[in-house]
C-alpha cells in the first residue's frame, strides 16, 4: 500500500529485527513492506583487529551480539546476556568480589570489560542494562597485543582469555525517533521485575548534529530477599552527542550514568550439586543488607578520515564508581561445619570503595598500497591511570572462631584504609595487509607499568593473524593466529629463596599466555555463516601461593604452568528469508601442568541455541525458541579443586517467545524463560554458588513514533 513519509517516520520497528531505513523526503511516497528478519551478524567490527573488517575476514575470533539479538533475548543485565554464550562464565554474579565485572573465556580469566574501547571503573559492568548497547563484541584469546596488559592491584592472571567490548548506542543522522519499552516479569523463585526503557534520537542543524539518549529504570522485588528487605532499583542512562565536522569526520561525547540500590546477595552453599538448606533461593542475608553503587563518566571521541590516506581515532575518558556494601552470606572457604544453632556457617562482608579510571588514547591509521598490496598501518599511544580508595573486605566464623554478628564490622575496618594509584603507558604498532583474498595482521604492543608498590615493569605482546578467502568469493575463509600476552606479577610477595625486586621482595617477573588458533568460516547461503575453530592457550610463569611452615607467612613463586585447549563450532545468520538461527558449541580441556591435574574448572561442553521464525501467514509475528545446555563442572577455591562434594551438575534450560506487531507502531511480546523450571549453579565465587533464575514469565510492550 502507499503511505506518506510522515507515516513511515512513525513506523514501529520493534518486533525483534524490524529496522527503519533512511527517512524519505517530505513528499516522497514509499511502499511499506513486512518487517525484515532479525540480523544476528554485524557488517563490520574493529573489535580485536583495531581496524574495521567484516567479521568473517578477521584472523581472530570475535563473537558479536547484535542489537537485534540483544532485543530478542531481552536480558535483564549484561551478565545474563553474555553468559548465554557457551564457553563464557562469571565468577559469581556480584560486585562484592575481587574479580567483579570480568568474564572467563576459553578457560582463563578475561580482561576487564571495555565500554566503547575504554576501561570502566569498579567492576560494575555485570549489572549494566543491555538496552543501552548497540552491540557486544566478545574477543577470544589473549588480547594484550590489541589492548595491552591488564591493570589491577593483584592481577589474578586476568587477560589470558579475552575481553568483552560494549558498543554504546550512538546518534543516527538519518531520522528522529522515540522508542519505548515497558517490560514486566514474574518468577515464583526469582521475584518480580518492572522496567521502563526509552531510546530517543534527534537530528539538528541540517543533519550535522545529533543527540541520542537511551535510558532505563528497573524496579525489582527479588524472591530470595530476606523478609523485610526493601525492593531494588536501578537507573541507567547513556546519552551520546555527535557532530559531523566533515563528511567522514565525526566528534562527540559518550556519557554514562548508573545507580543501583539492591538487596545484597552472595549466593548459597551446595553439597553434591544440590543446595544446602531450604532451596536454590535460600538466603543468608539480613533484611538490611544492601549493595549500592553509582557510576558516572564519559568519553570524548574523534573518529574519521582526515584525508584519503589518514584516519584518526581519539579517546579521552573518565569514569568513577562508588561501591558500598554490607552483607551476610555463606562461608566461602573449603569446609563447611555448620553452626549447630542456625544450621549455617556465615561470612560477613562490608566496604566503602571509590574507584576512578582516567584514559587517553590516540590512534592514527595510514592507508597506502605497495605493489598491489593494500595497507592499513596503525600507530597508537595510550595511557591509563587507576585510583582506588576506601576500605572493605570479608571475614567469617571460620577465622579463629572470634568473629560474630556484633564485631564483624569492626574487624573488617581494622584491616585499614587503602589509597592506591597505578599507571600504564602503551605503544601499539600494527599493519593490516590485504591482497586479493589474503588478509594479514601483524603487530606489537609495548606497555610500561607503575604498580601500587612503585615497582616498574615493561611488557611486550606481539601477535600475527592470517585469513584467506580460498575462492575469493566470500564462501570459504581459512584463518589462523598466534598471539602472546605478558602481564606483570605485581604485588605477589616472593618466596625467600627468590629475592625478587628491591621493593619489599615482590616478584618482578611477568606471566605469559600464548594462543595458537586455526579455523574455517563457510558461507553456504545468504547471510548464514558456519564456523569451526581449534585453539590452545599455554600460560607460564603464573604465581603459585605457598605457605612457610615455620613462620606461617604466605608467599608466591612464579612456577605455575597450565594450558587450555578446545573446539568451538557455530552457525549464525539466515537459513531462509523467514528463518534465522544462532547455534554455538564450546569444548574446553584444562590442564594444570605444574601439579599434573586435569579437572573441569568450567563446563567442558556447552551448547546455546536461539532461533527465530517470522510467520507471514500470521501478521508477521516472530516466534523464538532457544535452549542452553551446560555440562557438569567442579567448583574451585583459589583455582584449585574444592572437593568431590563441591560440583555443579548438568543444566538444561529452554526459552520461548513471540512478538506480535498489532499496528505499525505498536508491538506486544510474551516470553517464558526456563520453560521447565530447571535449577542449578549458574556461577560461583569460590564456594558461594549463584543459581540460575527459575521459570520466568515476561510481558513487554514496544512502540515507536
Amino acid at each position: 500500500m502507499k503511505v506518506s513519509a510522515k507515516m513511515v517516520v512513525g513506523l514501529l520497528a520493534l518486533v525483534p529485527g524490524m529496522t527503519l531505513g533512511e527517512a524519505p523526503t517530505e513528499n516522497e511516497a514509499v511502499v511499506v513492506t513486512a518487517a525484515p528478519l532479525p540480523k544476528y551478524r554485524t557488517e563490520t567490527t574493529d573489535a580485536g583487529t583495531l581496524v574495521e573488517l567484516p567479521p568473517e575476514r578477521s584472523p581472530f575470533t570475535v563473537d558479536s551480539l547484535t542489537e537485534d539479538f540483544i532485543r530478542e533475548r531481552n536480558a535483564t543485565d549484561l551478565d545474563q546476556l553474555v553468559t548465554l554464550q557457551p564457553g563464557i562464565y562469571q565468577g559469581g554474579k556480584t560486585v562484592m568480589a575481587r574479580q567483579a565485572g570480568t568474564y572467563t573465556i576459553r578457560g582463563y580469566s578475561g580482561s576487564e570489560v571495555l565500554l566503547g574501547g575504554v576501561p570502566l571503573a569498579g567492576g560494575v559492568a555485570t549489572f549494566l542494562d543491555p538496552t543501552l548497547l548497540e552491540r557486544v563484541d566478545i574477543v577470544k584469546g589473549p588480547v594484550g597485543g590489541a589492548y595491552g596488559a591488564q591493570m589491577v592491584n593483584m592481577t589474578d592472571l586476568m587477560g589470558a582469555g579475552g575481553t568483552v567490548i560494549l558498543q554504546p548506542k550512538r546518534p543516527s543522522f538519518e531520522e528522529d525517533f522515540h522508542d519505548f519499552l515497558l517490560k514486566g516479569s514474574y518468577s515464583k523463585a526469582s521475584g518480580t521485575r518492572l522496567k521502563l526503557a526509552t531510546d530517543i534520537n534527534r537530528v539538528f542543524a541540517d543533519e550535522r548534529f545529533a543527540v541520542r539518549v537511551p535510558m532505563a529504570y528497573e524496579w525489582r522485588d527479588p524472591g530470595w530477599a530476606a523478609s523485610g528487605a526493601g525492593h531494588g532499583r536501578t537507573f541507567s542512562a547513556a546519552p551520546s552527542l555527535s557532530l559531523r565536522v566533515a563528511d567522514r569526520l565525526e566528534t562527540g561525547f559518550d556519557l554514562f550514568y548508573q545507580y543501583s540500590d539492591q538487596p545484597a546477595f552472595q549466593g548459597v552453599r551446595t553439597l553434591y550439586g544440590k543446595p544446602y538448606g531450604s532451596g536454590w533461593d535460600d538466603t543468608y542475608t539480613r533484611p538490611g543488607d544492601r549493595m549500592r553503587f553509582q557510576t558516572f563518566g564519559g568519553t570524548f571521541r574523534l573518529d574519521g578520515d582526515v584525508t584519503e590516506w589518514l584516519t584518526l581515532r581519539t579517546r579521552l575518558s573518565f569514569f568513577q564508581t562508588e561501591n558500598r556494601y554490607d552483607y551476610r552470606g555463606p562461608f566461602s572457604n573449603v569446609g563447611f561445619d555448620p553452626d549447630p544453632a542456625s544450621g549455617k556457617r556465615y561470612e560477613w562482608g562490608a566496604g566503602d570503595r571509590l574507584a576512578r579510571t582516567f584514559y587517553a588514547g590516540q590512534d592514527a591509521i595510514f592507508k597506502f598500497d605497495t605493489w598491489g598490496v593494500d595497507h592499513q598501518f596503525l600507530v597508537g599511544v595510550s595511557t591509563t591511570v587507576k585510583e582506588n580508595q576506601g576500605w572493605g573486605g570479608f571475614t567469617s566464623t571460620g577465622r579463629g572462631g572470634t568473629v560474630t554478628e556484633e564485631n564483624y564490622l569492626e574487624k573488617i575496618k581494622a584491616t585499614g584504609y587503602s589509597d592506591t594509584r597505578q599507571q600504564k603507558v602503551g605503544l601499539n604498532v600494527q599493519d593490516l595487509l590485504e591482497w586479493r583474498g589474503l588478509s594479514v595482521i601483524a603487530g606489537m604492543r609495548a606497555d610500561w607499568h607503575d604498580s601500587v608498590n612503585h615497582v616498574h615493569a615493561w611488557t611486550f605482546s606481539p601477535r600475527l593473524g592470517v585469513s584467506y578467502d580460498i575462492l575469493e568469493a566470500g564462501r570459504a575463509i581459512l584463518f589462523a593466529n598466534v598471539s602472546l600476552t605478558e602481564t606483570p606479577n605485581f604485588n605477589y610477595k616472593a618466596w625467600p629463596d627468590n629475592t625478587g625486586t628491591a621493593k619489599s621482595d615482590y616478584l618482578d617477573s611477568t606471566w605469559r599466555a600464548v594462543q595458537k588458533e586455526a579455523g574455517i568460516r563457510v558461507n553456504p547461503t545468504g547471510s548464514l555463516w558456519l564456523t569451526g575453530t581449534l585453539f590452545r592457550i599455554d600460560q607460564s610463569n603464573a604465581p603459585i601461593a605457598m605457605d612457610n611452615d615455620l613462620t606461617g607467612e604466605g608467599y608466591y613463586s612464579d612456577d605455575g604452568k597450565t594450558y587450555s585447549q578446545g573446539v568451538e563450532l557455530s552457525a549464525s545468520g539466515d537459513i531462509t528469508d523467514n528463518w534465522s538461527i544462532y547455534l554455538a558449541y564450546a569444548y574446553i580441556d584444562y590442564y594444570d601442568k605444574t601439579n599434573g591435574l586435569r579437572f573441569d574448572r568450567f563446563p567442558p561442553h556447552a551448547v546455546s541455541l536461539w532461533t527465530s521464525y517470522k510467520a507471514p501467514w500470521f501478521y508477521d509475528a516472530v516466534f523464538g525458541l532457544g535452549c542452553r545446555w551446560r555440562d557438569a563442572w567442579e567448583m574451585t577455591f583459589r583455582g584449585q579443586q574444592a572437593g568431590e562434594d563441591q560440583i555443579a551438575k548438568r543444566l538444561l534450560t529452554f526459552d520461548a517467545s513471540v512478538d506480535f506487531p498489532f499496528t505499525e507502531n505498536f508491538s506486544l511480546g510474551f516470553a517464558v524463560r526456563n520453560l521447565f523450571d530447571s535449577r542449578g549453579v549458574e556461577s560461583a565465587r569460590n564456594l558461594q554458588a549463584f543459581a540460575n533464575d527459575g521459570r520466568t514469565f515476561e510481558l513487554s510492550l514496544r512502540f515507536r513514533f
